[in-house]
């Protein structure tokens, strides 16, 4: 069975461009998948605005982002 790392790899491999929208929440993975892309990213900017509004500086710890990958791959 491949591993998540596994079908990443394959997909980047392919040729030709890969769309990859950005999510940064579980709502926006949820449309991601919903409108088809095979794969998504999320970003420390992105979770930055969206809970404090503010570009990412540090504010956030790097706990903070786990949790909210965590909460995109639920």
């Amino acid at each position: 069975m491949p591993t998540p790392a596994d079908r990443l790899r394959a997909l980047l491999a392919q040729p030709g461009l890969l769309l990859m929208p950005g999510c940064h929440d579980a709502l926006s993975a949820q449309l991601v998948e919903q409108a088809g892309f095979p794969v998504a990213f999320m970003s420390g900017f992105a979770v930055s605005a969206a809970r404090l509004g503010l570009p990412d500086t540090g504010l956030i710890s790097y706990g903070e982002l786990l949790d909210q990958g965590r909460n995109l791959c639920a």
